[in-house]
């Protein structure tokens, strides 16, 4: 049985209030975030307002939706959601670095998103994941929980994290699918091997991008890292 639990959420609570109310404000006004090392990015404020739509959706079913629970448990170390998944059945158990509360609503969805696709229900909420299996269909979660970190730090004023922030800019600079063979290589051996085949070239040229992006040669948060979380390179709101 799912028990609800209220204020688990922490930057969409004003619009899931009012969405509870049969209504619901405009956002707030998007504003760029840049890196130390330079890059900036700016959110389009109508794919912002979309997106915060399909968020207050999957927040009131993670909420409220009897026949699966996720539960979600703090460690001390910061490490990309899909390391600290775990699916049984209808439960998701999903692991935080505490203290990192403002990341907490994409790792919820994240983990939402894994468990429905292990429903077969993953087109329900991604339409665009119909048809697609493995890899593919991993790339539409990450895409969506991309966007769900942008609007928590172009709207919301989220506080930077480090595993967060490399998906968000290596999604907006196009290395994305870099980024998921050099973290989840080995749960998609098919894919990194014709990654590989493919793009004899493109991991030097990712590396480059992110030692420009991150000031390190590739991403912080793999196990075992001892990379910290708020370093200075994260993402901050200008």
């Amino acid at each position: 049985m799912k028990r609800p639990r209220p204020g688990t959420f922490v930057w969409p609570v004003l619009g899931f209030l009012l969405a509870g109310c049969g209504g619901q404000v405009p956002i707030p006004t998007t504003r760029p975030i840049v890196l130390y090392s330079g890059e900036r990015l700016r959110a389009d404020p109508e794919r912002m307002a979309e997106v915060d739509k399909w968020v207050l959706a999957e927040l009131e079913e993670i909420e409220f939706d009897p026949s699966f629970l996720i539960r979600m448990a703090f460690e001390d170390v910061a490490r990309y959601p899909w390391d600290t998944l775990d699916l049984i059945a209808d439960t998701a158990d999903i692991r935080l670095q505490a203290g990192a509360s403002d990341a907490e609503t994409p790792y919820q969805i994240y983990a939402h998103l894994r468990l429905v696709q292990e429903r077969g229900e993953l087109p329900l909420w991604a339409p665009e994941a119909e048809g697609l299996t493995g890899f593919e269909a991993e790339r539409v979660i990450l895409e969506r929980v991309s966007d769900v970190w942008l609007l928590g730090r172009t709207v919301y004023d989220t506080q930077p994290y480090g595993p967060l922030d490399e998906l968000l800019w290596a999604h907006a600079s196009g290395y994305l699918e870099d980024f998921m063979v050099a973290t989840q290589g080995e749960r998609f051996p098919e894919a990194m091997a014709a990654y590989e085949a493919n793009n004899t070239t493109r991991e030097e040229t990712f590396q480059d991008w992110f030692q420009r992006t991150f000031e390190r040669e590739g991403p912080g948060f793999l196990p075992g890292s001892t990379v910290e979380s708020s370093t200075p390179s994260s993402a901050n709101p200008v």
